[in-house]
């Protein structure tokens, strides 16, 4: 049976401070008041507040057991991306990034492949880099040859903003499936395994976003000249 009324606000007012966390985070994010990361401690110190004096679901006791048990995690999740940021660093100190796209782009005479090849060769800088670096080291290689091939470089910022973050969590080494699989206590495999089907579904968004560039660009170009 459909619920009533007196049981919709019962419920309602059961999980108001529960519903009023996302508030909380989008509002004070697009509101400028904060930013992502800081809206992550944000919405910690707020669901330990409402936990412990709303919900009382928690005692005091329990808080320096979640304090240890939070910082086991958080040092296993640090140690993973001090290690992966080394390692970009490694790369960039080698100019690493550099030399890969000067061989990609002084071969390639085809739009169509060339953007085949960066996408490939986004993904698996994304393994290693954070989004700003790889942005920042290849972006002034590859936006002038943009124009030879015709490619917008709205379109290109596009892709590889959407490449680099694909890579994160690319087989076999994108820093997010270790972070996952730290957190649930997985190995990688059993990680892989299960981030390949939505892995199939980003490549295959990926490639529309490619070979359809109007699917991203119909909108902008209603205020915009696109170039």
């Amino acid at each position: 049976p459909a619920p009533t009324f007196k049981e919709l606000v019962a419920v309602l007012k059961e999980g108001f401070w529960s519903l009023m966390l996302p508030v909380l985070i989008f509002g004070g994010i697009f509101s400028g008041v904060f930013t992502a990361n800081e809206a992550a401690v944000v919405a910690c110190v707020y669901a330990f507040i409402v936990e412990l004096f709303i919900h009382r679901d928690m005692k005091f006791w329990d808080v320096k057991k979640v304090v240890v048990s939070s910082a086991v995690t958080s040092a296993t999740l640090l140690i993973i991306v001090a290690g992966a940021s080394a390692f970009g660093r490694y790369l960039t100190l080698e100019q690493i990034p550099v030399l890969i796209a000067d061989a990609v782009v002084s071969h390639i005479h085809s739009p169509w492949i060339f953007l085949l090849v960066v996408n490939i060769m986004l993904l698996i800088v994304g393994m290693f880099m954070d989004i700003i670096s790889a942005t920042l080291i290849l972006a002034p290689i590859l936006l002038p040859i943009l124009p030879e091939f015709g490619i917008s470089s709205l379109h290109f910022g596009l892709l590889m903003t959407v490449n680099l973050g694909i890579g994160y969590c690319t087989p076999p080494l994108g820093v997010s499936l270790y972070i996952t699989g730290a957190l649930v206590n997985r190995g990688i495999i059993y990680v892989t395994r299960a981030v390949m089907p939505f892995l199939a579904i980003q490549i295959a968004i990926l490639l529309l976003l490619t070979y359809l560039p109007d699917l991203v660009l119909f909108l902008p170009s209603l205020f915009y000249n696109i170039q």
